[in-house]
């Protein structure tokens, strides 16, 4: 072919198929920016709402599982035994001072260590103090998890089906091993002797919950509380119910009485910045008014009433 170029003409194309006129093309792009700004929006305010869904979720669960762990613990409060070794006082309190490392049954002290950091029942709260909350520690009396004579139950024949507590917070005492049996009310010269503490309290600066049992040590429990708090219902005899502090409970020597505890926590987020403003400042647990600082977590208060069976005496049917 001798030609180099080839010519097309476009004038006979219909003027409706020339393309988007400069007017056009802006008005598009225009409208273009407005629905890519509505999707965006749109996005940020889902992602937003699933962190805030989130959030709550793990808060709740963390309330859950503190809540279920102070529930079983604190109403073994004053248990007897299976022997029925009543204890007048359920909880350790100043006025005991410092617990005796006794000897178990066969002669060996195996709380030493533990029993000595055991800390009292008491209101740490101060209105200046944001992250630490009451300190509460139950006491009850140790089953032999055995049948008698056996001094290990590893195997299923050798477990007491009749003992129901022979472990603190931590679990420490559930390998139903010697220390366990010389420990428990039928081993022990004077089977009140075989207490068994737990204590329940937290880290003003992991904001962690803590218990720490006469049997096995500390462990964490719970991360994200932000306080604490305990009343003691006192049963008076015109047949009320009065929710004390420690403080009142103490001073008063009305430990014998409570027959419930009212456990209060005010739970945090995890993400320091989830809000967008600043919440609240204070917020009311139980009976005292909490402060906190970081103003763009999201806290939530939650509430329980805990029955102490072992405290009646036969008096609940």
């Amino acid at each position: 072919m001798n030609n180099k170029y080839i010519t097309v003409s476009i004038k006979n194309i219909p003027q409706g198929h020339s393309g988007f006129s400069l007017i056009e093309l802006l008005i598009a792009s225009t409208l273009g920016l407005f629905i890519i700004g509505g999707v965006i929006t749109s996005f940020i305010g889902t992602k937003d709402a699933d962190r805030m869904r989130s959030a709550i979720s793990e808060i709740d669960s963390n309330a859950r599982f503190a809540m279920q762990i102070l529930r079983e613990k604190i109403s073994h409060a004053g248990y007897p035994s299976t022997t029925n070794q009543m204890l007048d006082k359920p909880f350790y309190t100043p006025s005991d001072g410092e617990p005796t490392n006794i000897a178990c049954g066969t002669g060996t002290i195996f709380d030493s260590s533990n029993l000595g950091a055991v800390q009292p029942t008491e209101d740490e709260h101060t209105q200046d103090q944001e992250a630490k909350g009451d300190i509460l520690t139950v006491v009850y009396l140790a089953d032999n998890p055995c049948v008698d004579g056996v001094t290990s139950c590893t195997g299923s024949t050798n477990i007491n089906p009749k003992a129901l507590v022979y472990t603190d917070c931590t679990g420490g005492g559930s390998s139903r091993d010697a220390r366990a049996v010389a420990c428990s009310v039928d081993n022990m010269p004077n089977p009140q002797d075989a207490k068994i503490y737990s204590t329940f309290y937290m880290s003003s600066v992991k904001h962690t919950l803590y218990c720490r049992g006469s049997r096995g040590g500390v462990q964490p429990l719970v991360d994200n509380i932000q306080n604490i708090q305990y009343l003691y219902g006192v049963n008076h005899d015109n047949g009320t119910t009065e929710y004390l502090r420690a403080e009142v409970v103490e001073t008063s020597d009305l430990w014998g009485l409570v027959k419930s505890v009212r456990v209060g926590l005010l739970m945090r987020s995890s993400e320091k910045f989830l809000l967008k403003e600043d919440g609240p400042d204070e917020y009311r647990v139980l009976n005292n008014n909490i402060s906190v600082t970081d103003l763009r977590r999201l806290y939530r208060v939650y509430s329980t009433t805990i029955f102490l069976p072992n405290m009646y005496k036969g008096e609940l049917k």
